[in-house]
C-alpha cells in the first residue's frame, strides 16, 4: 500500500506514518506491503473511489436529484454532497455507512481545497476565504456532529 493509502484505510495521519516510516520501520513495511485491495476487500472497506449504489430513501434529503431511484455514485461524492447540506441526521447516516474516518477524510479534503482556492462561489458571488481552514465555524461543528456519530 501507498502512505496514502495507509492513511485513508486505517485513519492515520500522514506525520504519524512518516514518523512510522523513519523509526519504526519493521511496522511501516509491514503496512506498506500489504495488497491495498486485498486488505479493503477483506475488511469491508470503503474507498472514496468506489462507485456505490445510491438509495436517497435513507435520506432527508436528495442530494442526487436527477432521479428518485437508487442510483450509482462514488462514495466520495455522496459524503461530499451531504456534508454540504449540513443535516445532522445525514450526516450521522454517511458515518454509519461509511465510517467517521471516511467522512472525516472528505471533511478535510473538502475544506483544504476550498482554503486553497481561497474563495467560494455562489451564484455569481465569491465570498473570499482567509486563515486556516480548520479553524472556519462551519469545519468545526461539521467535525462536532461527525466525532458524535
Amino acid at each position: 500500500m501507498t502512505q496514502q493509502e495507509i492513511s485513508r484505510l486505517l485513519d492515520i495521519p500522514d506525520r504519524t506514518l512518516r514518523d512510522w516510516k523513519k523509526n519504526r520501520s519493521r511496522l511501516y513495511d509491514v503496512l506498506e506491503s500489504l495488497d491495498y485491495d486485498e486488505i479493503k476487500e477483506k475488511q469491508s472497506f470503503q474507498d472514496t473511489n468506489d462507485v456505490v449504489i445510491f438509495n436517497p430513501e435513507k435520506y432527508t434529503t436528495n442530494c442526487f436529484w436527477q432521479t428518485n431511484e437508487t442510483s450509482s455514485q462514488t462514495v466520495y461524492s455522496i459524503i461530499y454532497n451531504y456534508l454540504s447540506l449540513m443535516d445532522v441526521s445525514d450526516i450521522k447516516q454517511i458515518c454509519k455507512e461509511y465510517g467517521k474516518s471516511l467522512v472525516r477524510y472528505v471533511l478535510n479534503d473538502k475544506y483544504k481545497k476550498m482554503y486553497d482556492k481561497g474563495y467560494i462561489s455562489t451564484g455569481g458571488m465569491d465570498i473570499q476565504l482567509s486563515g486556516s481552514y480548520n479553524k472556519s465555524e462551519m469545519y468545526k461543528e461539521l467535525s462536532r456532529i461527525i466525532n458524535d456519530c
